[in-house]
């Protein structure tokens, strides 16, 4: 294999600051609670069986937590990935541990009101 020049190589993930990271979470918390949001999020788990509810819903928690996180210099299908990385380095802070907290269970509230 030939060595990839520097220039051509992936540029590193961006990273967060403690206040950008507690930003995004706020927005991530945010768009979460939009009620045309919490509609697709119901909508995906009340069309899979119970016990797939969860991963049915991935795909459009993906979408709302990217259209935040690009913002931030998060994008591709790596992006998501990278910023809630990015976001977990500040995890000590007891308000972005909190801030975590609500967003991996938040949403699931929406899954179980799902018929």
């Amino acid at each position: 294999l030939w060595p990839i020049p520097d220039n051509e190589m992936a540029a590193p993930p961006p990273q967060l600051s403690l206040e950008q990271a507690k930003e995004a979470l706020r927005e991530a918390t945010a768009a979460f609670e939009l009620p045309a949001n919490i509609e697709r999020i119901v909508s995906a788990a009340a069309a899979a069986p119970v016990e797939q509810r969860g991963m049915a819903i991935l795909p459009v928690v993906q979408e709302i937590q990217s259209a935040v996180l690009t913002k931030y210099g998060f994008e591709g299908p790596a992006g998501v990935f990278q910023g809630i990385m990015a976001i977990k380095m500040h995890e000590s802070d007891p308000e972005v541990k909190e801030g975590i907290a609500k967003i991996t269970t938040g949403f699931m509230e929406y899954v179980q009101k799902a018929s």
